[in-house]
């Protein structure tokens, strides 16, 4: 039996035999914090920006574009809400396959699930198959291709987004695995745009393709069923390093959805231990910004390999600049999404902070952990040692903190009242009879877009 075959029972066949509880609720969670971040981003320029090029292109009216009152086709829908929801980087992620999970299978998921009126248990079941393909992918590919210069929520996505969309479809493990096979095909993405637009045009582009991979192997398009075996092109295009075994190892009795990180602040996950490091010093009676005189700060070496831009220009730079969550942390007290702009990138107290810190890696160091010790101009050091930041699995968010997430970044858009019943819908997600439902509560306020765009 190849991997591929024994993925694509298990993805045509997930939720056939009921999920648990903590699956489902783990489900859930990665639902509402979706929603939170995708809404949170409607207004944001990348967005704009393609939603102009979407309407412009046309399409049938199919799915929603969450945070506007407009419907375009499946496919465009997918791909931005996808974007939408991986802009502000603050949507859920895997820490070890360093992947963003949600943001590519989310969209394509309620695109077709909205368009065909599914009910909420399916979601659920197309959820945790896309979401088990691209963890399980994750760890069998290794980090080898992501040091490469690959972007694993852009080439795992696909993946997750075409295995979820065929569970939806319910496609018969045959034409799973050409769907995975579509996906596989298309599977891209390079590190060099983190901190521009094209980050989470990845996410949105994955969400798209892995929908239109479903949907083509449904319509009978053809590809090769082994794709993800490890005498295959894919894998060996990638990586050195592939080990399918990770694919079905405990396959439909172990599920990872308990892996998932939620992010507490609108930045890259590996500078969230440096910002939690910060935010215990200020809490601790810590040094005012003007009494500092160094920051050091020691990390794993990817962390200071992807965060270090040391002079960032835009609110996209900053959210991949250690020293610019180090300065939120300390000045703010938080590294939420407004914080995030360009005019506090460049304010000078910002930038007067920034310029004190030096990093240095340390290669037994996890990608979880930091040290920072703060330095006063009268000699005083203040230290803290972060193992787990707020949100990894080993120190997780609250249902009740997602829903202050949830709220925060919603509250522009909607009622107060739209929001609870949302809330609540995700809540019981498993009970809900039509996903339209639950997308009718995402729609702003008023008979315009959030962005003034004519409603269609």
């Amino acid at each position: 039996m190849g991997y591929t075959e024994d993925l694509s029972r298990f993805v045509s066949q997930c939720g056939s035999t009921p999920l648990s509880q903590d699956v489902v609720d783990g489900a859930k969670r990665c639902f509402l914090d979706w929603i939170g971040v995708t809404i949170g981003a409607a207004t944001e320029s990348p967005v704009m920006i393609l939603l102009d090029v979407v309407l412009g292109l046309g399409g049938k009216k199919q799915a929603s574009i969450l945070g506007h009152r407009i419907k375009t086709s499946m496919v465009y829908a997918a791909l931005v809400n996808g974007t939408m929801s991986h802009t502000l980087d603050y949507d859920d992620a895997h820490s070890v396959i360093r992947t963003h999970p949600s943001a590519p299978l989310i969209p394509a998921l309620l695109a077709l699930a909205e368009h065909y009126e599914l009910s909420g248990m399916e979601l659920i079941n197309a959820f945790v198959a896309g979401y088990e393909t691209t963890v399980r992918m994750g760890y069998a590919l290794g980090k080898e291709y992501y040091e490469r210069g690959w972007h694993s929520t852009s080439v795992l996505g696909r993946l997750g987004a075409a295995a979820g969309t065929a569970r939806l479809l319910r496609l018969k493990p045959e034409k799973t695995a050409v769907a995975l096979g579509l996906a596989a095909t298309q599977a891209g993405g390079v590190r060099d745009v983190f901190g521009t637009m094209g980050k989470p045009f990845h996410a949105g582009k994955a969400a798209m393709d892995g929908l239109l991979a479903a949907l083509l192997a449904k319509e009978g398009f053809t590809a090769p069923v082994d794709m993800l075996d490890n005498e295959r092109g894919f894998p060996r295009v990638f990586t050195s390093e592939y080990q399918p075994e990770w694919i079905t190892g405990g396959l439909g009795r172990e599920y990872r959805l308990s892996e998932v990180n939620f992010k507490p602040y609108a930045a890259c996950l590996l500078v969230h231990p440096v910002v939690d490091a910060m935010l215990a010093i200020r809490r601790d009676q810590g040094p005012k910004p003007d009494e500092i005189e160094k920051i050091d700060i020691r990390v794993a070496p990817l962390n200071l390999k992807v965060t270090g831009k040391w002079d960032p220009r835009t609110e996209f730079e900053a959210k991949f600049s250690l020293p610019a969550a180090a300065a939120l942390a300390l000045i703010y007290g938080n590294a939420n999404n407004s914080l995030f702009t360009d005019s506090v990138v460049h304010d000078p107290l910002v930038r007067a902070i920034m310029d004190k810190v030096k990093a240095t890696v340390d290669a037994s160091m996890a990608e979880t952990e930091a040290i920072v010790n703060v330095l006063t101009k009268d000699g005083q050091r203040y230290t803290s040692h972060v193992t787990s930041p707020k949100g990894d699995p080993e120190n997780p968010m609250s249902f009740s903190e997602l829903e202050a997430k949830v709220r925060d970044l919603t509250g522009k858009a909607l009622s107060r009242n739209a929001i609870n019943s949302m809330i609540g819908m995700v809540a019981a997600l498993e009970k809900l009879e039509n996903t339209a439902e639950l997308i009718r509560l995402c729609r702003p306020r008023g008979g315009r877009g959030v962005a003034g765009l004519t409603a269609k």
